[in-house]
């Protein structure tokens, strides 16, 4: 009977501990609830006017929304324009890209789009801005984490210092914790300081997250474009671009979400030309 008893005890035990450890196992489980996709998902664009002017252009979300990505556009006379500014601003509900001539100006009419992907606010939703010194290299970057255990869905970067653009916004990566922002003097130098500024759009993980990436081809042509399309079923959250090789002689003309599945990246030679070989690249950040 002794030996009975002992059993029944071991075995009721035994139950309580599984019945913890699935109780446990059921907690967290609900602490680690699946990805959820990004609601209300939409890409607004505004075109500015025409001329040779300097020009700001913003594009402000719907009511109720926030940027998650943005990015802007030059046509007309591109070897002469830089956009210097690509920025979220307004408390992060609108996109703003400043276009400037460059020192030795242009005669001829362009123009400069600017395109923002808007959804409310995901969940963890934060963004992240940094600044590097005020200095003068030729080069400088500046890289901003997000939180831990949050992902980059969109960078935004400007180059401020010139008058004029004689400082080019080289770089907008997005790695998958992280945006790095480099800026570079253009091909005759630029005698002040300067200053990079790197903003990161952050948020918990979203369902069917992928950061996808495409390059042109490495060469020496004056002009050059690539598009990177989402897997199927994903959309564009988040845009980047980067210009790989031009030593600060090469301009972006275009960093911008051309659908709702695909974002093109451009660039061309500034209008002194480039002997060297150079390439760019775009990137995508899509998710269901």
């Amino acid at each position: 009977m002794q030996a009975r008893a002992t059993h029944h005890r071991l075995t009721r035990a035994a139950l309580a501990a599984g019945l913890a450890l699935s109780a446990l196992a059921v907690s967290q489980l609900a602490l680690a609830a699946p990805a959820a996709a990004v609601s209300g998902l939409t890409r607004q664009t505004a075109t500015g006017p025409s001329d040779s002017l300097a020009k700001t252009q913003n594009k402000t979300c719907p009511a109720g929304t926030v940027a998650l990505g943005g990015g802007g556009a030059v046509s007309g006379a591109t070897g002469h324009i830089g956009m210097d500014f690509m920025l979220p601003v307004s408390e992060n509900t609108t996109w703003s890209v400043t276009g400037r001539e460059d020192e030795s100006g242009t005669g001829l009419r362009w123009s400069l789009s600017t395109t923002v992907l808007c959804a409310p606010a995901p969940a963890g939703y934060q963004v992240i801005a940094g600044s590097s010194a005020w200095s003068s290299p030729s080069s400088k970057s500046h890289l901003v984490s997000c939180p831990l255990g949050k992902v980059a869905l969109g960078v935004g970067g400007a180059v401020s210092g010139a008058s004029v653009s004689e400082l080019i916004l080289e770089d907008l990566r997005i790695d998958t914790g992280s945006v790095t922002v480099t800026g570079a003097e253009d091909g005759t130098g630029f005698a002040g300081d300067w200053q990079v500024q790197a903003r990161a759009i952050c948020a918990d993980q979203p369902a069917g997250y992928e950061r996808l990436l495409d390059d042109s081809a490495y060469s020496s042509s004056s002009t050059q474009s690539v598009t990177v399309t989402c897997s199927a079923g994903r959309k564009v959250h988040g845009v980047g671009a980067e210009i790989l090789g031009g030593e600060g002689q090469v301009r972006l003309t275009a960093a911008h979400a051309v659908s709702s599945t695909s974002v093109t990246a451009s660039a061309t030679e500034d209008d002194n030309g480039f002997s060297g070989n150079w390439k760019v690249r775009a990137f995508a950040i899509c998710a269901s």
